[in-house]
């Protein structure tokens, strides 16, 4: 304490430079230790809550790309597999081509006809 002048002006910069340094670093921590308030204006939840539609719009025109695309595979499977029959005529048993389109096929028109009708 004896070494350090009464008068401030009379600091060297360094010291200046020093002590500058040390409140920076005071400002700072009390900055970081300060627990932040949050001010959040009275009415800000209903304003925001106005900005958003009551209920979800409904679509206008419902699509069937589903139930489409659904019996367009069912014609493409069962023409293909009248096509396989009509070509190999006297052959008895099914290949593995057959049986794969035979089974797409009963699938399809299982759940085009039956599940989907259930979730109507």
């Amino acid at each position: 304490m004896h070494d350090q002048p009464l008068d401030q002006h009379n600091l060297s910069p360094n010291e200046i430079e020093h002590n500058e340094i040390e409140h920076m670093d005071r400002r700072i921590q009390r900055a970081l230790e300060t627990i932040p308030e949050p001010d959040i204006p009275a009415g800000f939840a209903a304003r925001v809550a106005s900005q958003f539609p009551a209920r979800r719009p409904e679509s206008l025109t419902p699509t069937h790309y589903g139930h489409n695309a659904t019996r367009i595979a069912i014609v493409l499977t069962f023409v293909t597999m009248l096509a396989l029959a009509l070509r190999d005529g006297g052959r008895p048993s099914f290949s593995l081509l057959e049986s794969f389109l035979l089974t797409q096929f009963i699938i399809l028109v299982i759940w085009l006809s039956v599940w989907r009708r259930s979730l109507r």
